[in-house]
């Protein structure tokens, strides 16, 4: 027997590891400085049971005796179903453990990584199924697996729907399993791949968490298990459909990467370890500069394009600040609803009879950067490429498939899909000075099956991520949006091609600052996506003024989606201001570390953005506050001997009806207060109307 540890300066991973079973994870927590003694890794031995248990494994299986859910489920014409494993492979070095297992019958051999990023806590996982035999092995089903603490007995997860997305669930976990499985062929709306267990109660500042995220955007299953001896552990992969992976002698199957990482004070640490992770690790940006602002067509002018809209728009963007042009649907071959045209990624000449070429000018004369809109996984039987290739699709023959926004799903598994795609899109970026793509995928996959009648949606995502990095290779400048009817492709495999979300369809202030809250989890601000809309908002009718969907969209990577053509003095002035102030605290937001801040009030959302010695402070009073007086906001990470000078930086011109006068930090004209209090004493709020909205700055003197 042997332990392995991987360290850092604030954590420890020990895994134990003998030659004739799969290797346990005995410990992951805070730093060790030196082993625990195995005799505190005995349990007791209860009656009316095995006469030995196994403890949970990286590779449970139904061999195990746990009665626990499997990772592996595979089988050779109904043989090898039941495997036991033999470690016959160890890599370690001070930041990764590699393991090779081969199962007892020989049929398949596991290769495990686990690698900790020693800046930031977070775990990688890598796993790769390999069939040993001379015959085919079908393999079912792959669940990364991770021990869960005993004493975790909360979890916090994420469903949605369209425009309403980052809702979050909190649930006790019973004996037994809570499931979430995703069928729709995309991450999807209803259930984000990644969640957080916990001491009962946890906060954002209190209780032992761990957080998981699969990086994957096809289907998925997540999976957390408690058993009667009180074993409890997490699982997660791709949800294979039958038949859908089945390997030839030698062939593998590479699962998707599972991401995790742990904090004893909360869920704010998950927050700080993943967005410093994704920032250190997965991002890829063409260039070094700001993240420019946008303007997006299309709550502008929708399908409504002329040749002098366009160009309006675009000087009027230019005059408010904006740094990019995104023109969005409707510029393409036989695009007047959408209803057609899809799959037919020529420029629509009746529209353009000089192409894109004019757009291109005005905004190059305008300083205008520019993007285009695109849904290439799609195709509308109303087109020519459907017309000439109705068999490039995704579906089971003589079987009825529903259509979605009027579309089909083209079956990226085929070559000549995959040619015909990259082909087009590449002509668009070498004939035009692009830079910047808004990729849209606008429906869920049913009955998606390939050529043979095969299902496909696993290798489906695979050949979406290779078209993708095809592209950016071919195009290294070009910057990539993923966007699926808004925020239902959002995960760590999709952001690894791409390099921002659009988080939801829903511009209205109001769900939006929900929804950033709990993204802000998982993805740091510069890959939100998150647009000032237009005062009325579409989805929801809800009104706001421009500060406060200005203050909304500040600590995302902003945009604009408003006809901007047609302000007033007072909107345009604003707009100005509030695109001046997201430049100005633009560094700080696309390099600070969100936390989540607690007010007295629980109709509030607030948080805080640092990056020393900046802090933004940002408060919402979403309803009605539940007091007359509201309580003081306690701050976070500032120094306690350090004095902060304090300022606002927005605030909404028509509030305050609630309250006769401020507090008195809001009445002097310089404040400067001591860490130590801010995060001791806190802040005194202001008495503040329902969908208001207050920003504050804190300086280190």
């Amino acid at each position: 027997m042997t332990v392995h540890a991987l360290h850092s300066e604030r954590s420890t991973l020990l895994i134990e590891a003998q030659s004739d079973d799969a290797p346990v994870v005995r410990y992951w927590g805070a730093r060790l400085h030196q082993l625990p003694d195995p005799v505190l890794w005995q349990p007791a031995l209860p009656q009316a049971g095995l006469d030995e248990v196994r403890p949970l494994s990286i590779a449970p299986t139904l061999a195990d005796g746990t009665f626990l859910e499997p990772a592996l489920r595979s089988h050779q014409h109904g043989q090898g179903w039941a495997e036991q494993w033999q470690l016959t492979a160890t890599q370690a070095t001070d930041a990764e453990l590699a393991f090779v297992l081969v199962s007892r019958s020989g049929l398949v051999r596991l290769n495990w990584q686990v690698t900790l990023d020693t800046a930031t806590d977070v775990l990688s996982i890598h796993t790769t199924l390999t069939n040993q035999s001379d015959a085919e092995l079908a393999l079912e089903q792959w669940l990364t697996t991770w021990p869960l603490p005993r004493e975790h007995n909360d979890v916090l997860s994420f469903t949605g729907r369209w425009v309403n997305e980052f809702q979050p669930r909190r649930q006790a976990l019973p004996i037994g399993a809570l499931e979430l499985t995703n069928l729709k062929g995309r991450t999807s709306h209803d259930h984000f791949p990644g969640l957080l267990t916990g001491t009962p109660g946890f906060t954002s500042e209190q209780g032992d968490v761990c957080a998981f995220h699969l990086g994957w955007s096809g289907n998925h299953r997540l999976r957390v298990e408690r058993n009667q001896q009180g074993h409890t552990q997490f699982q997660a992969g791709a949800h294979l459909l039958p038949g859908e992976i089945r390997l030839e002698p030698d062939a593998h199957f590479t699962a998707p990467v599972l991401y995790a990482t742990r904090s004893s004070s909360g869920f704010n640490g998950i927050a700080a370890n993943f967005q410093q992770f994704v920032r250190s690790n997965l991002l890829n940006w063409p260039g070094n500069g700001p993240r420019p602002v946008h303007i997006n067509t299309w709550e502008a002018i929708y399908f409504d394009h002329t040749q002098k809209a366009l160009d309006d728009l675009a000087e009027a963007a230019a005059a408010v600040g904006a740094e990019r042009y995104v023109l969005d649907d409707g510029w393409f071959q036989g695009r007047r609803d959408d209803t057609s045209g899809l799959g037919d990624w020529t420029v629509n000449e009746s529209i353009y009879p000089e192409k894109l070429h004019p757009l291109a000018a005005t905004l190059q004369r305008t300083g205008l950067g520019f993007g285009l809109w695109v849904e290439p996984e799609m195709v509308n039987p109303d087109s020519n490429l459907y017309r000439n290739h109705p068999e490039w699709v995704l579906a089971i023959n003589g079987q009825h498939q529903p259509l979605a926004r009027q579309q089909r799903v083209l079956d990226l598994t085929r070559t000549e899909v995959q040619t015909y795609l990259f082909e087009h899109l590449s002509a668009l970026l070498s004939e035009y000075p692009i830079t910047y793509l808004k990729w849209d995928m606008n429906r869920d996959l049913v009955q998606a099956a390939d050529a043979r009648g095969q299902a496909a949606t696993f290798r489906q995502t695979e050949a979406l991520y290779a078209l993708l990095a095809k592209l950016r290779n071919a195009h290294p400048e070009v910057e990539i949006e993923s966007c699926a009817s808004g925020g239902a492709r959002m995960d760590y495999g999709i952001l690894q091609h791409t390099h921002r979300f659009w988080l939801s369809d829903c511009n209205d202030a109001h769900e939006r600052q929900r929804m950033q809250q709990w993204a802000a989890l998982f993805f740091p601000a510069e890959v939100l996506g998150s647009h000032i809309g237009p005062p009325h908002s579409h989805t929801t009718g809800r009104q706001h003024t421009t500060e406060v969907r200005a203050g909304t969209a500040l600590f995302g990577h902003m945009g604009i989606e408003w006809d901007v053509r047609h302000l007033n003095d007072a909107d345009r002035q604003a707009l100005t201001n509030a695109i001046d102030l997201h430049k100005e605290w633009r560094p700080i937001i696309h390099s600070g570390i969100r936390r989540s801040l607690q007010p007295v009030d629980p109709n509030q959302i607030a948080f805080q953005t640092a990056a020393a010695p900046h802090h933004l402070i940002s408060v919402f009073q979403q309803d009605m506050p539940e007091l007359s007086v509201p309580g003081s906001l306690r701050l976070l990470a500032l120094q306690p001997d350090k004095r902060y000078r304090l300022s606002i930086i927005l605030q909404c011109a028509k509030t305050g009806h609630l309250m006769k006068t401020l507090p008195a930090w809001m009445t002097r004209d310089a404040v400067r207060l001591s860490g130590e209090s801010l995060m001791t004493v806190g802040l005194p709020l202001p008495v503040m109307d329902p969908d208001s909205l207050l920003v504050l700055a804190l300086t280190e003197d």
